[in-house]
């Protein structure tokens, strides 16, 4: 076993969340040893192993895809890896796996929500892995205890735009850890539960350390509730005055399926669910879950699954289309007199603001109402919140490009909040001891680009450094812009104290 293995402690590595200028790619081994009986016993778990979105940026030929490097811990016995959590089903935390499988290598047994094993089995199913390959899986529920080896793991539900997703209270003598997964501060969730503040408020006086979604920390405020985007909905369909509504919808965000369709039928608009087959695969994904949008109509409005133009024209030109796509279809008749937008994501949905303009329809969208876009992580009043709760745990910050931590360091002391003492970046290994916290090991931090040959996948090593681009930047935060967004945040603090 390695030396700093030898030691006693919680160690814990980021293997693609702390990133250099990208959010995306999350995976956390932690690795618990303790002395029993004389005897070193060791016990690793992974929480979530998910894809790296700019795989392209690697340049790799004929690469499709990126992962975490978690060959070390599936190999090494010694660590004696005993399960993968998995906090939701965004393909960033949850897609890798299949990769591994197609590479042959053989995976623990895995933790996760209903949901998320519904989108892990569709994406095995996709990738024709037999069933005989599947990985063991366990489903959780909010408020579950799990004991592995020397671990102790609480299940904690964490609102965020997907069904069934978690963070974990792993539990060990040397150190308590709240892996908050993502997660914001906010009860207005529809068809799912909140965070559940009651178990932290439970654990608050023993955790030591947090391992928090960050991707949103530069935002001020609390995250925006649900409520205030269903809200947002109702009043700009009112005022639109028109007969049909055009919706898009982003497809990995349930939450989002259901506010728009709670908003339509608020206003006893008609609705048509539409778009291509990754949208249809995720609507029946919801419906599957035990989502009946039939009997939420209740009669009071028709819902159709289709774009039959028989079938629309029984809808009397009043409805909401809700769905994935980057067009007005022809079979809708749309026109400036009838029709109206409401793009709900701020880049997916780019080439469906030239099919507006190009048919002059009017539209609104995340640019003109934040509020639309809907949030599953954190501001910075959400974490405010959560350290007013902890009593002094240590921050270790998480889910976003390293720069953020850099910059967020004084606004966090200002504010009471103890960060970790350096800023983690993939491949560094900590040991938790209580709140004494430690760099003990700087490994290469890899992302293995993912080619494909004969239906089974290959892994070639890439250095992880800068990949970004203006293009991503514009799509999250430039280092610029969040350095001038905490500063203003700490002038902000600063003006409000008496």
């Amino acid at each position: 076993m390695s030396e700093y293995w030898e030691k006693k402690g919680l160690f814990w590595q980021p293997l693609g969340g702390n990133n250099v200028d990208q959010i995306s790619g999350h995976c956390y081994q932690y690795t618990d040893v303790v002395n029993l009986r004389g005897k070193t016993k060791t016990t690793t778990i992974i929480v979530d192993v998910g894809k790296f979105d700019n795989y392209q940026a690697l340049h790799v030929a004929d690469a499709s895809a990126a992962v975490p490097d978690i060959r070390p811990l599936l190999q090494n016995k010694s660590l004696n890896l005993q399960a993968i959590f998995l906090t939701h089903s965004h393909p960033d935390h949850l897609n890798g796996i299949v990769h591994y499988i197609k590479a042959g290598y053989h995976l623990p047994p895995i933790y996760g929500g209903k949901y998320t094993k519904m989108i892990l089995d569709d994406l095995l199913l996709q990738f024709g892995v037999s069933k005989s390959s599947y990985p063991k899986f366990h489903i959780i529920q909010d408020n579950d205890n799990i004991s592995l080896g020397s671990l102790k793991i609480a299940v904690a539900a964490s609102s965020h735009t997907c069904f069934d997703s978690f963070g974990f209270i792993i539990q060990s003598e040397n150190a308590v850890v709240y892996h908050t997964g993502d997660m914001k501060i906010d009860a207005s969730t529809y068809f799912r539960k909140p965070t559940n503040i009651k178990k932290i408020k439970e654990f608050a006086p023993v955790i030591d350390y947090v391992v928090a979604d960050f991707s949103a920390i530069f935002e001020d405020g609390f995250a925006v509730k649900e409520v205030d985007t269903f809200k947002k909905l109702v009043e700009i369909i009112t005022h639109a005055q028109k007969d049909k509504i055009f919706l898009p919808v982003y497809p990995t965000h349930p939450e989002m399926y259901i506010i728009a369709f709670l908003a339509a039928l608020k206003l006893k608009k008609n609705v048509v669910f539409f778009g291509n087959p990754d949208f249809y695969s995720y609507l029946n994904k919801i419906i599957e879950y035990g989502i009946s949008f039939t009997d939420l109509a209740k009669n009071r409005i028709k819902v159709i699954f289709s774009h039959d133009r028989e079938e629309i024209a029984t809808l009397d030109n009043n409805y909401v289309v809700i769905g994935t796509y980057n067009h007005v279809s022809l079979a809708f008749d749309a026109n400036y007199k009838n029709s109206f937008g409401i793009i709900t994501a701020k880049t997916f949905f780019n080439p469906l603001k030239g099919q507006f303009n190009a048919h002059n329809i009017k539209f609104v969208s995340v640019d003109d109402y934040p509020v639309l876009q809907g949030f599953g992580h954190g501001f910075l009043k959400d974490y405010e919140y959560l350290n007013s709760l902890l009593q002094g745990a240590v921050f270790v910050p998480t889910h976003c490009p390293t720069y953020v931590i850099d910059y967020f360091r004084e606004l966090a002391d200002f504010i009471g909040m103890k960060l970790i003492s350096q800023t983690p970046q993939n491949g560094e290994i900590y040991q938790f001891k209580k709140k004494n916290c430690a760099l003990v090991c700087k490994n290469a931090a890899l992302w293995l680009a993912v080619s494909y040959y004969a239906g089974r996948a290959s892994f070639s090593e890439v250095l992880q450094g800068p990949t970004s681009g203006d293009g991503f930047l514009k799509r999250t935060i430039s280092q610029k812009r969040c350095q001038r967004r905490f500063k203003m945040c700490l002038l902000r603090r600063k003006k409000a104290q008496p």
